[in-house]
């Protein structure tokens, strides 16, 4: 039986890959940071996939300290992890900063996954080959500029949000040839638009100043309550990258919404943009 890991899985994209994962017969265990959320979670993952390998564990993403505990925990209660989906993930309305000096959306979009990975290294190297997915968001695959990586210049909620994840997409660049030669295999998944908590809070102001005249639009496309429909398609690219024969042995992909392979902006290919990534983030212990 597989051991499947996947953050921030207790609603919207999360909690219907997990879903979908643990239909497939794998020991799925589910991390958020609410107990009654994420039971309310677990529970309705078991019924909807007839399962009984699904379980709990509580953590905090924004804080080196909360990441290290959640690895700590981890490790305590597995012996291996085939596959980690670090699909946790904010859209902050207005820019803070973590306890670590981080603005809030780097501490849990780009740290976090980076960290969370190599905290779990000797439970990935006991699965191997085992899986990474590191999920994007945003705009589809644009360009990066990594010159304000804190947005200490400029913090507008979804443009700030969608350079995060480009700056985790290049530092996952960054990272692959290394976990390659572990036994371990990255790749960037992005699931597409849905309709969740994180998108339903978002306002006019969470737009760049051109696109606000066109929020009706933008909420009836995006934030439209749907039953989670929109959440359970784009959990199938997950579901996918994390299940295909096709991806074994295989680093540093990228899959699109419709589960094909694609390529990322050669500016998150860019060298010395991954090595400013790296800069910023800092060495991992």
């Amino acid at each position: 039986m597989k051991t499947i890991v996947i953050t921030g899985a207790t609603g919207g994209i999360g909690l219907h890959s997990a879903i979908g994962l643990a239909k497939t017969g794998a020991r799925v265990i589910v991390t958020g940071r609410n107990a009654e959320r994420g039971e309310t979670a677990v529970k309705r993952i078991r019924e909807e996939a007839g399962s009984d390998t699904v379980e709990l564990v509580l953590g905090d993403l924004s804080s080196v300290a909360g990441v290290d505990a959640l690895a700590d925990e981890l490790a305590s209660r597995l012996d291996r992890i085939d596959v980690l989906v670090n699909n946790a993930g904010l859209l902050a309305n207005e820019r803070r900063v973590s306890e670590d000096g981080f603005e809030m959306d780097f501490a849990v979009n780009v740290v976090a996954p980076h960290r969370l990975t190599h905290r779990l290294l000797p439970l990935l190297e006991a699965a191997k080959p085992a899986r990474v997915l590191n999920l994007t968001g945003g705009k589809a695959s644009g360009p990066f500029d990594p010159s304000d990586l804190q947005a200490e210049k400029s913090f507008v909620a979804l443009p700030s949000y969608t350079q995060t994840k480009r700056a985790m997409e290049a530092l996952a660049m960054h990272s692959a040839p290394e976990l390659e030669a572990k036994g371990v295999y990255l790749t960037v998944v992005y699931p597409g638009r849905a309709s969740t908590a994180m998108t339903q809070a978002m306002g006019p102001m969470s737009l760049p100043w051109y696109m606000r005249p066109a929020f009706p639009v933008f909420s009836f496309l995006v934030q439209r309550k749907d039953g989670g429909a929109s959440a359970e398609k784009a959990s199938r690219s997950t579901i996918y990258a994390a299940t295909t024969p096709d991806l074994e042995g295989v680093s540093g992909a990228y899959i699109d919404t419709a589960s094909q392979r694609g390529s990322l902006h050669p500016t998150v290919l860019d060298a010395a943009n991954q090595a400013l990534v790296v800069e910023a983030v800092g060495q991992v212990e």
